[in-house]
């Protein structure tokens, strides 16, 4: 990767994270409680990626199971 690649992955990452503060620091009016606010949503996105998941594990593990029964309808 090249460096100004790297730049701006870097100067972007650093942007969208201080404007995310800027906007929940307005929105709760302290940066303790806009911290507190942006690591609720975060938590919040991570639990629902990992249930998102963990659907997406099973409903492919029920399509291998029906694919590979030996069952000709499906």
């Amino acid at each position: 990767m090249s460096r100004s690649a790297v730049w701006s992955v870097l100067v972007f990452t650093v942007f969208a994270f201080a404007t995310m503060i800027i906007f929940f620091w307005i929105r709760d009016g302290s940066l303790r409680e806009g911290g507190a606010a942006m690591d609720n949503l975060l938590s919040q996105t991570g639990s629902n990626i990992v249930e998102t998941t963990d659907e997406i594990v099973t409903s492919t593990g029920d399509a291998v199971q029906k694919a590979t029964d030996g069952d000709d309808r499906t």
